[in-house]
């Protein structure tokens, strides 16, 4: 009856992750004693972070390069600065989520029965050391020195007017699981006035968003002008930072009415 209870929890699981076979998953967790679910549940994050590189998510990432100054006349040598750069996010995508079970988009009761992994030293011979490796996400830029602290990556930045700055905090918080309400965005709308982005960065009004992950708006507005500067600082996955990035995009591009 255990097994048949365990089961049934299995394939419901499964199939609210979306599994095409959710039978054979399940039966084969509870048959051969593999962590089927967890498994699966890994492989889906890491499946999504790879359909997340589109067209728009490639001409982002170029004209990210040529914001830096890059030099991409050479075909060739763009062709391999891109190759890089996505190799980078993709190996940056699967520490996150072997660091963090709970980086993936499910709803949080769905979460709460989901099993989670962790990656582990183990001794010469094979035996683990129950030392968890966590967070090499942080130091992938920098192997041989500590790595920077979250909140000094920088996910994206540049301005959108001010009108949409509500739906854009909401869309961003949205996208690292933050139920942003009315409250939140009091603090926001009383706080922006008194900011000028012509002032140092130190200085622009930050307001943290912790859900999934943590990132930190930092805003600023234009004075005499309808626009906010807006930059967007944390650690997150390829997928979400590409978002990211074109929510910013949008938000300056279109004015966005309320829904």
């Amino acid at each position: 009856m255990a097994d048949v209870d365990r089961l049934r929890r299995l394939l419901a699981a499964l199939a609210a992750l979306g599994a095409e076979d959710p039978e054979g998953w399940a039966e084969s967790e509870v048959g051969e004693n593999l962590p089927q679910l967890a498994r699966y549940r890994l492989l889906r994050a890491l499946s999504r972070d790879i359909e997340a590189w589109d067209a728009a998510a490639v001409d982002s990432l170029r004209d990210g390069m040529k914001a830096e100054g890059a030099r991409l006349a050479d075909p060739v040598a763009e062709t391999t600065r891109i190759a890089r750069a996505v190799a980078r996010e993709t190996v940056f995508s699967v520490l996150y989520r072997l660091a963090d079970p709970n980086s993936d988009d499910l709803p949080t009761e769905l979460r709460q029965q989901m099993p989670g992994w962790v990656l582990m030293e183990t001794t010469p011979a094979g035996e683990p050391t129950h030392r968890v490796l966590d967070a090499l996400y942080e130091d992938l830029d920098k192997p041989d020195s500590p790595a920077a602290a979250p909140g000094d990556r920088t996910v994206a930045e540049g301005w959108i007017r001010e009108t949409n700055l509500r739906a854009f905090c909401e869309s961003l918080a949205a996208e690292v699981g933050y139920d942003f309400d009315d409250s939140d965005w009091l603090a926001i709308d009383t706080a922006l006035p008194h900011t000028d982005d012509e002032q140092p960065r130190s200085a622009w009004y930050t307001y943290p968003l912790v859900g999934r992950t943590r990132v930190d708006l930092h805003i600023a507005r234009s004075v005499g002008g309808g626009e906010v500067s807006v930059s967007v600082r944390g650690t997150v996955d390829s997928r979400t930072r590409i978002r990211v990035e074109l929510l910013v995009d949008v938000m300056a591009r279109y004015a966005v009415a309320p829904g």
